[in-house]
């Protein structure tokens, strides 16, 4: 059962430091690859995170569920489970794919951008399929951490957009000064104007891959039975497949006759080449732990503190690129730590949400509770209607009247009426 901070346990909330560390670790080295012009590339990188996470499971399985032998055993007697993960695996590799067609007309700037309204699509997916009801301040927390969010890449896309505007200045004043016509620094890409279809597939792809997150975070928590490594071994082999068929396609629709799948992604040269760059073996590896974590981090709290922890981290790399690129901090990556940092700490206050049955479990047995006592009132202190002034029974008993002779009384001025 999820809860808050607060509440977990020290094991717990070193998972959840463990997990913002580790996210704020890789972003350091991607950043770093940037400025240094690394280049790598993604998809084998991807693929290579997947054995890693393979390698580090069978190593946890070993050491705290029993020997390997036995997991031959387990995975005939949960060979449904494999099915099951078959879906966020699948989910997870068309949104790689998507990210890859995305690219292509967006920015990453401007993807990252319409990337932030993840948080609330994440909220509303895991309300709907753990049946869970988000109290009104957690959204409004959410509103807050989501705007931090987009306030952030608002800043990040103009700082992108000065540094491309001046990279044109030079190569233009480099091109009228110059006794040749070859520029001095790379000409900056342009992307084609996207349509409704590309804003729909970035909608159709944050839509997916939050559906795969809820999904995996449900299946963690509906079978508590079945040990987790033994759930992220499934996970992650599923993974791997679906990875290396979209790897396959890709490079079947490619017009490089002379590479062949063997030296795309499994040779042992290309390894060599992903590894011997220390930034990039050093993200793989991280980015392997990452995933052991974040299983952890999805069985001990939810998927939208996964979410939140992520937005905290996001707003927090400005900061320590200042210390260590020395990149410019402006007012508002400020406001936007602010932002997210108050509304963490409002949604971080609030109970977890409740079961939507056990809500409506709690709002019965209250009305019930409120309609008992009513009824408890209207029995033990009933209000008689006298000509000139209400009267009750505690009345009569204070003034020394019996109930009996005020009733007499009613019954004598009703004859004297008749």
């Amino acid at each position: 059962m999820s809860h808050s901070f607060t509440d977990a346990t020290p094991i717990e909330q070193s998972i959840f430091l463990l997990f913002m560390i580790l996210w704020i670790i890789y972003g350091i080295l991607n950043q770093y690859a940037s400025i240094n012009k690394i280049t790598f590339d993604a998809t084998q990188l991807v693929w290579t995170q997947e054995v890693l996470k393979i390698i580090l499971s069978l190593i946890l399985y070993r050491i705290q569920d029993g020997y390997l032998i036995h997991l031959k055993n387990e995975l005939k007697e949960h060979w449904r489970m494999i099915l099951w993960y078959l879906i966020p695996a699948g989910l997870y590799a068309l949104g790689d794919i998507l990210t890859y067609v995305n690219l292509r007309v967006f920015d990453p700037a401007t993807l990252h951008l319409l990337g932030e309204m993840k948080l609330v699509v994440t909220a509303i997916v895991h309300q709907q399929l753990f049946r869970k009801m988000l109290h009104k301040s957690h959204w409004f927390a959410l509103i807050i951490i989501t705007a931090g969010c987009l306030l952030k890449a608002l800043d990040s896309m103009e700082l992108s957009n000065a540094s491309e505007v001046a990279l044109e200045d030079i190569n233009t004043q480099t091109n009228s000064t110059a006794d040749s016509d070859e520029d001095i620094t790379t000409n900056v890409h342009h992307h084609p104007t996207p349509t409704i279809f590309n804003y729909s597939l970035i909608g159709i792809h944050i839509l997916i891959t939050t559906v795969a997150g809820v999904f995996n975070e449900k299946l963690l928590k509906d079978k508590p039975a079945i040990c987790i490594n033994l759930q992220n071994l499934c996970l992650y082999f599923n993974g791997m497949l679906f990875i290396s068929l979209g790897m396959m396609i890709i490079e079947g629709t490619s017009n490089d006759e002379n590479k062949t799948i063997s030296e795309t992604f499994i040779s042992y040269s290309s390894l060599v080449a992903l590894f011997s760059q220390p930034s990039v073996a050093s993200m793989a590896v991280i980015m392997s732990i990452g995933g052991i974590v974040t299983s952890r981090f999805l069985k001990v709290f939810d998927s939208i503190r996964k979410s939140v922890a992520t937005a905290l981290v996001v707003v927090s790399l400005p900061l320590l690129s200042r210390l260590i690129f020395h990149t410019p901090i402006t007012v508002k990556m400020i406001i936007s730590i602010l932002m997210v940092v108050l509304g963490m700490n409002i949604y971080t206050s609030q109970p977890p949400p409740a079961r939507i049955d056990e809500q409506t479990i709690k709002t019965k047995n209250s009305n019930a509770e409120e309609a008992s006592e009513n009824d408890e009132s209207e029995l033990f202190l009933p209000s008689i209607a006298l000509p000139g002034r209400q009267h009750t029974i505690h009345d009569h008993n204070r003034n020394g009247n019996g109930f009996v002779q005020e009733m007499s009384k009613i019954r004598q001025s009703n004859l004297t009426v008749v």
